[in-house]
């Protein structure tokens, strides 16, 4: 998995963009937000900031050592592409 944030919002946006051109994504979640975390600590997210914002504007995209060069391409064009579309 390779980490993507989004420093301006608009994760939702991209994520939806990078989905609906196969590119799958997943939401990060940090260790404060994990189960056993929760279980053992409660609620502690707030004490956190960096670690609530990442768990706002974080995702992962799917990465490999198989990845072939033409599909690296595709990822980096559609990244480009969605940041022109909305400059």
């Amino acid at each position: 998995m390779y980490p993507v944030v989004v420093k301006k919002g608009g994760k939702k946006n991209l994520v939806h963009f990078l989905e609906k051109n196969l590119i799958e994504t997943r939401d990060m979640m940090p260790l404060v937000n994990q189960p056993i975390y929760l279980k053992l600590f409660g609620k502690i997210e707030d004490e956190f900031p960096v670690a609530k914002w990442i768990n706002k504007n974080g995702f992962y995209i799917g990465c490999h050592q198989y990845l072939t060069k033409d599909e690296l391409n595709y990822v980096i064009a559609k990244f480009y592409q969605f940041y022109k579309r909305n400059e």
